[in-house]
């Protein structure tokens, strides 16, 4: 037991006992619940709603179309720095980078043999966060037979002057089509107008809508080292609040969240609100173990006090007494002294 002492330093002692049991003891229970997958994730982001990643047969891939995107590097995307050196650059404009991004959707099954790319097989939607020329290198890099690569997207300018006093740089159609479009400024944020349809490329764009397979047991040892393992790490979730190119997954709409970014669940967890009760619980029992403490303390203080005021009155009496038997005996010695010196005399 934490408090079976009586003295104001044992006190102390002992609050800090309980303390420790009321705010240590909970959080240590947790992080053994947090070993066992007992634990709800949902705060940390859409990545452990992935199991669908590792456990399916097969994952294809649907191209959305064009979104107007933040940027991972602004460095090498043409964007501002991260400061001015007089301080007149808006911040918003050198935080707040967007560029032409490939909005898709992931659809996967348990069948290696293909997924067909119906609501039932969805999974999820993204946005690549470094560009359409990234994507399309992953895409030649590590799929089949893609039907675009780095040739395709290697004269595709990003932020470059034009010769005539504007900047030229990949942008969106109103249509979710890949364009390059006229800038006024250097850092491709004010648009003036579109310079160029590129009509091939998108051709070869909206072929990836046909169900592209990224992933299947058949062709690929791991997920993780598949093309869609590696599009996902270089893509942000996307929802119908950001771009009506995307779908929102049911465990977004279910969170009432605005963005799938940040959030994250997995199939392993137990309910919230069990925890919540055991955790209140846990928190009411310390409370009131804390307040029985305090309330014994004053408790002990005040008898303590009490014993403390008999013991002085003890002493003062035996004191008093002493000093009565000293007098007496004193007053004994002088009579005696006195018959004594009477008799000599």
């Amino acid at each position: 037991m934490c408090c079976t002492t009586t003295t104001r330093k044992q006190f102390i002692h002992c609050i800090l006992c309980w303390v420790t049991i009321v705010f240590y003891l909970p959080r240590q229970s947790e992080a053994g619940n947090n070993n066992n997958y007992n634990y709800d994730t949902s705060v940390y982001g859409m990545s452990m709603q992935r199991d669908w990643l590792y456990e399916s047969g097969s994952i294809n891939l649907k191209y959305e179309g064009c979104v107007w995107g933040y940027v991972n590097d602004r460095e090498n995307m043409g964007c501002m720095d991260d400061s001015s050196e007089d301080g007149t650059t808006y911040w918003y404009m050198m935080a707040n980078c967007r560029r032409a991004q490939v909005a898709y959707s992931l659809y996967a099954s348990s069948s290696s043999g293909g997924t067909k790319c119906k609501s039932g097989n969805f999974k999820e939607s993204f946005v690549t966060k470094d560009g359409v020329a990234e994507f399309a290198y992953m895409m030649g890099t590590y799929g089949y037979n893609s039907p675009i690569s780095a040739n395709d997207v290697s004269s595709l300018p990003l932020c470059e002057s034009d010769g005539n006093g504007y900047y030229l740089s990949v942008g969106c159609s109103s249509s979710g089509s890949f364009t390059i479009d006229r800038f006024t400024d250097a850092f491709c944020t004010q648009y003036y107008d579109t310079y160029d349809n590129l009509k091939n490329f998108n051709y070869a764009m909206k072929s990836l809508s046909n169900c592209y397979n990224v992933y299947s047991t058949r062709t690929d040892e791991s997920p993780a080292y598949s093309l869609a393992s590696y599009l996902i790490a270089e893509s942000g979730s996307c929802t119908e609040n950001e771009s009506s190119l995307c779908t929102t997954t049911d465990f977004v709409k279910n969170s009432g969240a605005r963005t799938s970014a940040g959030q994250r669940t997995t199939s392993k967890l137990t309910s919230s609100a069990g925890r919540s009760f055991t955790n209140k619980l846990k928190y009411g029992l310390g409370t009131a173990m804390l307040i029985g403490s305090v309330i014994m303390f004053f408790g002990i203080l005040f008898t303590n006090r009490k014993k403390r005021r008999a013991m002085m009155h003890r002493k003062f009496r035996s004191s008093s007494e002493k000093k009565k038997k000293k007098r007496s005996s004193s007053g004994k010695k002088r009579s005696s002294s006195s018959r004594k010196s009477g008799v000599f005399a």
